[in-house]
């Protein structure tokens, strides 16, 4: 198998709410709405998130972000209000730092990630 790309699914409760909430961590509304109770947003560099309505699964999901520069994402989550519940830095993929959404799920954001983040 070659994969390409990935898609991370993220189960929530509310669509309405957790749009809202992921529009604030992204900076942009859902680049698509293919059902009602769907949202997804596009990454330039590859990749989707996509949070869709299962109330029996909200909380139990994990997404990892590459990000270019930790520090910086971490002034931006604290500018937004968004408490940072976990932060270490890690010798094999550099600093490590973990959010919440409403519903539980869990965000991370580690970076830089060699080979990944590579151009």
């Amino acid at each position: 198998m070659n994969f390409r790309n990935a898609l991370a699914g993220v189960a929530v409760s509310d669509i309405a709410a957790s749009i809202e909430w992921y529009e604030a961590l992204i900076g942009r509304p859902p680049d698509i709405r293919p059902l009602p109770h769907v949202a997804g947003w596009q990454f330039p560099g590859g990749g989707w998130v996509e949070i869709f309505v299962e109330p029996e699964r909200a909380g139990k999901s994990t997404v990892i972000f590459a990000v270019l520069n930790t520090e910086k994402q971490l002034e931006e989550l604290a500018a937004r209000n968004i408490p940072i519940i976990y932060e270490t830095p890690s010798e094999e993929i550099g600093e490590v730092a973990m959010i919440q959404d409403p519903d539980g799920n869990r965000i991370v954001f580690a970076g830089p990630l060699t080979g990944v983040m590579d151009d």
